[in-house]
């Protein structure tokens, strides 16, 4: 089983934002547990994290020290939106890469890491102009964990946020899955110079790469109407919930088909996907282009496309319907951000834990009502001792 060092041990170094911390009425470690046992137990806003605290004051006392009770949901708000965002995701950082050594195998290479944004769409400000907080997010296919997350700064996009992500990970070896807004060639030297390979989708930003691409894989399918199975051509099916999906993948390694390869650091490939969709007797057909500085068999190639969508399936999705992240009415950027780090430090430790049953959902309702699973939880992942005090 997967197990990081107590994260109390990272947790105590977060930086107390608070002006004289020494004089304030509650301790921050205190605050910040009972807003993660909250987030745990099916809480979401600054209000839940009082009540909770108030309803479980006896059993937050046995391990916590509270010594002017719990804190007020203003007191939640004021905390959470002037703590430093940097320090609670290096707190993350350091609590998740001290699984690592343990965790990853060696093999070809280390890990497939999806990389993708997602917007918590009830942040966003009254106004014009007043974007919601975006946020991008790495995934680990090895871990099933959340590796981090780096907010988009609102007066930038994704490009930027990328590669201060990539920048604070240990992603030596690993293999870096992006959608087309990241297909950019300094995310790419940065994958490069990190010791990590990238396998990015090509789309219109990537105007002359796409066209190069388009008119090779069409040049190959007139002088090749039929494909045999080998390392250059793959295909996949898969059926199940009325529906079929046929997908096919062709590499290729001539680079002097792409008149701007120089320009991108590392690559040794490009390739397509096809997608052939049939839902309720409804056939659509997709085409992705992408480009790669692993050498990769085209069999390959389809395993890590596919396996990109786990940021969506495993980690967006769970995060919209089991955390209800896109209902949060958080319009401070420090809070929101805040609050999405408490969230995914609660699904880490859902995905890593062995002993509850079924959805994240369900986790976090027995959470709620079962103080002896909570205290399993915080065991496992949190404390050496729940009856330790802090």
């Amino acid at each position: 089983m997967l197990k990081p060092a107590p994260l109390i041990t990272f947790m105590v170094d977060v930086e107390d934002s608070r002006k004289n911390p020494n004089r304030c009425e509650h301790k921050l470690i205190d605050i910040l547990m009972i807003a993660l046992c909250c987030i745990m137990s099916n809480g979401e806003s600054w209000e839940d994290m009082e009540s909770y605290g108030k309803k479980k004051f006896g059993w937050l006392k046995t391990f916590l020290a509270l010594p002017n009770g719990i804190p007020s949901h203003d007191t939640f708000y004021r905390v959470f939106t002037h703590l430093n965002t940097a320090s609670f995701q290096k707190c993350f950082l350091r609590w998740i890469k001290s699984a690592f050594p343990d965790a990853l195998p060696e093999g070809e290479y280390t890990d497939i890491i999806p990389i993708d944004g997602k917007s918590i769409k009830g942040s966003r400000g009254k106004g014009k102009g007043k974007r919601a907080v975006h946020m991008v997010s790495a995934w680990s296919h090895r871990l099933g964990l959340v590796l981090g997350q780096q907010k988009v700064d609102s007066k930038s996009n994704e490009i930027t946020a990328v590669p201060t992500l990539m920048e604070a990970l240990d992603m030596q070896g690993a293999l870096i899955t992006a959608d087309a807004m990241s297909c950019q060639k300094s995310i790419a030297s940065t994958c490069i110079e990190q010791g990590a390979d990238y396998l990015l989708a090509v789309k219109g930003n990537q105007e002359t790469l796409q066209k190069d691409i388009q008119e090779a894989v069409e040049k190959h399918w007139e002088l090749n109407p039929k494909d045999e199975l080998s390392d250059v051509f793959a295909e996949q099916e898969n059926k199940g919930h009325g529906h079929h999906e046929y997908r096919c993948c062709w590499v290729f390694t001539d680079l002097n088909l792409l008149s701007t390869h120089a320009e991108w650091q590392g690559i040794k490939q490009f390739g397509v996907v096809q997608a052939d969709r049939t839902i309720n007797n409804k056939v659509t057909t997709a085409l992705r282009f992408y480009i790669s500085s692993k050498s990769m068999s085209a069999h390959e190639m389809l395993n890590a496309t596919r396996i990109h969508w786990e940021v969506e399936n495993k980690l967006h999705w769970v995060l919209d319907v089991s955390f209800n992240e896109d209902a949060c009415q958080t319009k401070h950027e420090n809070g929101a951000e805040n609050l999405s780090t408490l969230r995914r430090l609660a699904l880490n430790i859902f995905k890593m834990d062995r002993v509850g049953k079924g959805s994240i959902r369900r986790r976090r309702n027995d959470c709620a009502w079962d103080d002896s699973y909570l205290t399993e939880l915080l065991e496992q992942f949190i404390f050496t001792s729940v009856n330790h005090g802090c």
